[in-house]
């Protein structure tokens, strides 16, 4: 079974900072600030040897799931410049077909700082990613029997977002959502709580954006959605990971393990058990390779995780 994605292209530039840089450049340290790429690339000018992979929520799930077997495609938007075009090219070489839309802004970038401690400071310029809304949804990711794999970043453009999703149904297509952003579920919780039971057939979200979104704690709000004919993936952290779906819920614990770096690390989860989904496995094993894949994101910078160990993974699961 083919998954197909749609979400932001961002870059994620990550880098080991003392816990001085990001106050001298005037940015308080553990925020996360939204700026405008000029600034940013002065703030890039003056990192050392930062680890620069193409990253977003979609594609990094979509990318994982490339990796371990899946035939995968994603839609995103770029700006006609050296990030654009090294996006791409990582995409192919994952073995994802790119159906990447140019913008006249410059592609999007995602900088992690991270400091000796472990604090990180976010500092995001979402560039021509926010763009991909000035245009139709490309009619190419709306293919029979394909996983739809949706950000919920889309929503900033609701007729858009639901563009998408009223056509991957149309086609088909099992459909499935990520919460993204805690902020996001507060501020749409009754636009997402009308539509979710109609065009959605998996849910995946960090538990605080879980909880804002019900406005319950868990297990009252997975209670919530067992009156839907839905899937709901949790994603816990260090707990580990439930899902619940047709009145069963089931939960998955994970290794203790010191990360490097958590970026995309939940995109990687997300990747891993959709994978197992399109191969017909039960909940409970999806889960198990979830947990393993990501296992591995987080023991890397960014998303430089080794293709070989994550197809080593799939192959004990699998």
């Amino acid at each position: 079974m083919e998954i197909v994605g749609i979400g932001n292209a961002l870059v994620d530039v990550i880098a080991y900072v003392d816990e001085s840089f990001a106050p001298k450049l005037g940015f308080h340290n553990n925020t996360v600030v939204h700026l405008d790429r000029s600034r940013l690339d002065l703030v890039l000018d003056q990192l050392k040897d930062p680890s620069v992979t193409a990253g977003g929520g979609a594609s990094n799930a979509v990318r994982t799931a490339a990796y371990l077997g899946a035939k995968a495609c994603f839609a995103g938007m770029v700006g006609e410049d050296e990030f654009g075009a090294r996006y791409g090219e990582e995409l192919r070489a994952s073995g994802v077909e790119p159906l990447l839309s140019l913008s006249g802004a410059q592609t999007g970038v995602f900088c992690a700082l991270i400091a000796p401690g472990g604090g990180r400071t976010l500092l995001v310029a979402p560039g021509a990613a926010q763009d991909l809304a000035l245009e139709d949804p490309p009619q190419a990711i709306f293919r029979k029997g394909a996983i739809f794999f949706a950000e919920c970043f889309l929503i900033d453009d609701r007729a858009f977002f639901m563009d998408c999703m009223r056509k991957a149904k149309e086609a088909g297509m099992t459909r499935v959502l990520d919460l993204s952003n805690r902020g996001i579920a507060v501020a749409n919780r009754e636009f997402l709580l009308a539509m979710l039971p109609d065009y959605c057939d998996i849910l995946f979200a960090n538990e605080d954006e879980f909880v804002a979104l019900t406005d319950l704690p868990l297990r009252e709000g997975i209670e919530l959605f067992s009156q839907w004919d839905l899937e709901v993936v949790v994603k816990r952290g260090e707990l580990g990971a439930v899902w619940a779906g047709g009145g069963q819920a089931l939960s998955s614990p994970v290794r203790a393990v010191n990360p490097v770096d958590d970026t995309g690390a939940g995109d990687a989860f997300a990747g891993g058990f959709l994978y197992g989904r399109s191969l017909g496995l039960p909940a409970e094993r999806c889960l198990r390779l979830g947990n393993r894949v990501a296992e591995e994101v987080l023991s890397v910078p960014g998303f430089g995780v080794d293709p070989e160990r994550l197809r080593a993974v799939a192959a004990i699961f699998c």
